[in-house]
């Protein structure tokens, strides 16, 4: 995906503290020097004083960038063990962070819950609201709910007005760019057999995302997404017909590859494809599809860019005239396309809706953030949520262990405790009835009872805390 660079300049921009020097290095694409750098930062081992925890944030997500998933999840770790006296901040820490990891790993259903999560937080910064909002609208994206990621859009630009670093302003003009760049090579009509995405655009005039021939935006301090826009200038005139900017393109692809950045580079080699089809130049196509791993192809059929590669891989032979191998190639990208939608629906209520439905609560980022001992008991928790008598000896006796264990383990990973967490579960849970339109609520005492809330004031102190007004006036809207 091509959400890489956009992270690199979130995570620096977000950072209160960072060398100039490192910032540097990040902004302009050096990220195996910036690495190099942080950690002489952020390891004890090499540092000349105790690691800060923005030192070592920052490590983490540079790791992240450059593809090293296990370093960067025990690298966040670290960083929220740094965390002193602030639950609120280990709480908002987590959630972002396990995020950004989910979705580069594709677990879009926990990245879209956990930057849902940091935005809807009170205790959440400016800067960590624009950070998740940023996620969610490159995860919007990936699956393709174009409304979305207008939608989206439009909060960013809002939120970036408030913004005193004028680089979020930059960087918001550019992924709106990028994005449309998307949009219109997907319309090219020489892929109007990418079923896949031309549902998607088939219908949907992206007058919010602006015009495509308008000047392409300045970002004079951001100067790896002025490498980025460089690189689509030439993606959309490649898809114009025009071959010469072949040579720009190879070379952007070659410093992907340089950095050992292998999924960036994929995700390129695949947009340049499906434009080089689009200008009917097999060979380009060609080219840029053997630069993918076949090792990775033959083990990643089930991941979300298989679809782009075995389409673009069908096309291509079209071209050349390899029509036997076109038709075989072309049922396999229908199957998987059919595959994918078929995983895509299961998440659309959670990418529609402002709030998710109660058959389907915002839980799998919570386990995802846990040890895997610990992610029984949370299970047990939301098991029983609706027992009004559930409470946290239980579930420390549940999995063995004993209440203080579970209680530092909560308190370490989630920034709350296990019985904040109930009350929090039950909540959601209870917000989601009472804004279902379909679920024909007449007593909010009656919903909060369902969850094991027993006592009025429990529930209204409880349920103001979290949504800034009383369960009676959720229920009225």
């Amino acid at each position: 995906m091509f959400s890489t660079v956009y992270f690199a300049v979130v995570s620096t921009l977000s950072s209160s503290d960072v060398a100039q020097t490192l910032a540097s290095k990040m902004l302009s694409g050096q990220w195996q020097d910036a690495v190099h750098a942080a950690a002489r930062r952020a390891d004890p081992e090499l540092a000349s004083a105790k690691p800060a925890y923005d030192d070592i944030q920052l490590y983490g997500d540079i790791q992240l960038v450059l593809g090293r998933h296990e370093e960067a999840e025990e690298t966040f770790r670290k960083a929220q063990k740094a965390i002193r006296g602030s639950r609120d901040a280990i709480r908002v820490t987590s959630c972002r962070n396990t995020g950004w990891q989910a979705m580069f790993q594709h677990n879009f259903n926990v990245a879209l819950s956990c930057f849902k999560r940091v935005l809807d937080d009170q205790d959440a910064s400016l800067e960590q609201r624009l950070d998740s909002l940023v996620g969610i609208t490159l995860v919007l994206h990936q699956l393709g709910c174009i409304e979305s990621v207008c939608a989206r859009l439009a909060e960013l630009a809002a939120l970036v007005g408030e913004a005193r670093d004028e680089r979020w302003t930059q960087l918001m003009l550019v992924l709106r760019r990028d994005l449309l760049t998307q949009y219109h090579l997907h319309c090219s009509e020489r892929l109007a057999d990418h079923v896949y995405w031309r549902s998607v655009v088939l219908d949907f005039l992206p007058r919010e995302l602006g015009d495509i021939d308008a000047p392409a935006p300045a970002c004079p301090d951001l100067p790896v997404l002025g490498e980025r826009l460089a690189y689509l200038d030439n993606l959309r005139a490649l898809a114009g017909g025009k071959t010469n900017v072949v040579e720009g393109i190879d070379q952007y692809v070659r410093w992907s590859a340089q950095l050992g950045l292998a999924e960036y580079r994929r995700t390129l080699c695949l947009e340049v494809a499906l434009a080089s089809i689009a200008a009917q130049a097999p060979a380009i196509g060609e080219s840029m599809l053997k630069q993918c791993d076949s090792t990775m192809v033959q083990a990643d059929q089930h991941a979300r860019w298989y679809v782009d590669y075995i389409y673009c891989l069908a096309k291509v032979r079209q071209l050349q005239g390899r029509i036997q191998e076109f038709s075989q190639l072309y049922g396999r990208y229908a199957f998987a396309s059919i595959r994918h939608v078929r995983a895509d629906s299961a998440l659309m209520p959670l990418t529609a809706a402002p709030v998710a439905r109660a058959s389907q609560p915002r839980s799998d980022d919570v386990s995802a953030r846990l040890p895997g001992k610990y992610r029984r008991a949370y299970r047990y928790m939301m098991e029983n949520l609706d027992q009004r008598d559930l409470s946290v000896r239980e579930i420390a006796s549940h999995i063995g262990v004993t209440e203080r264990a579970i209680q530092a383990v909560f308190k370490n990973h989630l920034g709350l405790s296990p019985s904040q967490l109930i009350r929090r579960q039950r909540m959601e849970r209870i917000h989601a009835n009472l804004a279902d339109d379909d679920a024909h609520v007449t007593s909010v005492l009656d919903v909060a009872n369902r969850w094991g809330v027993q006592h009025r004031s429990t529930l209204i102190n409880s349920y103001r805390k979290l949504y800034n007004e009383a369960p009676s006036e959720t229920l009225a809207r």
